[in-house]
């Protein structure tokens, strides 16, 4: 077995163990408490994922620009449209009448031979026409704007993506801190122990006289020293809590019961490796992807401006009121439209998405760059914390044999009941620092997965 799988082992078998002593009890008892809630870490990372409200907005987004393509598609198809016209007149001459010869004259005849009254039609009158079009020519344009939309669209699921990644990575955070806080607060309730025995020791030295005051001075110094160290912790410990209740989207005052079991189960892979694979699946990195996509449909689109307009109809029309039109006429043909001259606005229009372009492209260069240094430091974070880890247990141990002889000491009343207190007290930080340790580990690992483009904890 590899020194990295025993690492690993170690570490899952020393989380358990010391960590379970950090959940002894339960969580600290309060009257404005809620209800006590156990957790896994994985578990965690499923409710963060689903009640989230970032990642709720975030999801929408994705709905709405899905409703935006799907409008945009709508344009390669026809359109159906009526308009329709009711007028009154208040007033209008029954006839007009034309007189006799009043047109000309043609083959010795007046044009029109005799006077004629030509009725005006009704005061109110009413017109409809119902037209169905088809662009045609607008179609490259239609093609470039859903090319755009459907970039729009794959960059907001991406974001949905690098969101449930980041979430991940924050409740491994507060997971692990949670876990720490608890064993420093129960380092810090030993402190003040020690601190108390002391104290209790050097004010019977001073009143046997065989002590100055002042040790009895820094005695209680050093037990307002604990009491200070045990407020913090209790302090770091509920604003931990708090933030992980938040962002899990449970009530603030719920009390958490975390597993202290936690995956371990990592796959070593090459350093290029890791950043080729980041390069690949970073949602980051296929967001700004999908940029350079809009990008190009945008220039696409620009350049559509120069082809004129043609569009395809057929219209039926009806009115009534007007003797002298005809009631129901139809008609089919084609529609052009064509801006000849715009004083340059169409080729700025075009340098404009084509800048816009460059800097998707530049963007996206300089992502993967910063891509690769983040993957730098996390693979280095990874060997780092592999080799604390390593010397916090060998820390421990001798903390543990020296909290042993003092126990043996004092029985044998060698040693004080202080020094016996002290050696438990280090014996205490021992151990939670092994634990920070650990879970720093776990942590570098989980920050390596998220800048691969993976989530932490699934």
């Amino acid at each position: 077995m590899s020194d990295a799988k025993l690492l690993r082992l170690a570490a899952v078998t020393g989380l358990t163990a010391i960590a379970a002593a950090a959940q002894t009890g339960g969580p600290i008892p309060n009257p404005r408490s809620g209800a006590v809630r156990h957790l896994t870490l994985t578990e965690a990372v499923h409710l963060a994922l689903s009640q989230n409200r970032s990642l709720k907005i975030a999801r929408l987004k994705v709905a709405e620009n899905e409703q935006k393509k799907a409008g945009e598609r709508s344009q390669y198809f026809p359109t159906l449209t009526n308009h329709s016209n009711l007028v009154h007149f208040a007033e209008l001459p029954d006839l007009v009448s034309i007189p006799g010869g009043a047109l000309g004259s043609a083959g010795g005849g007046l044009i029109p031979p005799r006077n004629i009254n030509v009725a005006q039609g009704r005061t109110t009158q009413y017109s409809t026409g119902t037209m169905l079009a088809q662009p045609l020519t607008q179609l490259i344009r239609v093609h470039a704007a859903n090319q755009a939309a459907a970039a729009e669209l794959s960059g907001s699921r991406d974001d949905v993506k690098k969101a449930e990644n980041g979430i991940a990575l924050q409740v491994h955070s507060l997971y692990f801190g949670i876990m720490i806080a608890r064993l420093q607060k129960q380092a810090a309730e030993q402190q003040a122990v020690y601190a108390g025995e002391r104290l209790r020791e050097s004010e019977d030295d001073v009143r046997n006289g065989s002590a100055l005051k002042v040790a009895a001075i820094e005695g209680r110094a050093g037990v307002l020293e604990g009491e200070q160290l045990l407020l913090t912790a209790e302090l770091q410990l509920s604003d931990l809590t708090t933030e992980l209740n938040d962002l899990l989207g449970l009530p603030l005052n719920t009390q958490l019961e975390l597993d202290p079991a936690v995956p371990a189960n990592f796959e070593e892979h090459p350093k290029d490796e890791y950043v080729q694979t980041a390069w690949a699946e970073n949602p980051e990195i296929l967001a700004a992807e999908e940029t350079v996509r809009k990008a190009k449909a945008g220039v696409a689109a620009a350049k559509t401006a120069y082809i004129p307009d043609v569009t395809a109809y057929a219209r039926q029309s009806y009115q009534d009121g007007v003797p002298l039109l005809i009631r129901n006429d139809g008609e089919f043909g084609l529609h052009l439209e064509w801006t000849v001259f715009d004083f340059g606005k169409r080729r700025a229009a075009v340098k404009e998405r084509q800048d816009q372009l460059a800097q998707a492209e530049q963007n996206l260069e300089r992502l993967k760059e910063d891509l690769a240094v983040q993957i730098e430091r996390s693979y280095n974070k990874v060997e780092r914390t592999r080799h604390m880890v390593q010397v916090a247990q060998q820390v421990v141990q001798l903390r543990k044999e020296s909290q042993r002889l003092a126990g043996n000491q004092l029985i044998q009343g060698v040693v004080l009941a202080a020094d016996e207190k002290q050696a438990n007290a280090a014996s205490y930080k021992a151990e939670a620092d092994y634990l920070q340790a650990d879970l720093g580990y776990l942590l570098a690992w989980a920050e390596l997965e998220e800048a691969v483009g993976r989530t932490p904890g699934l």
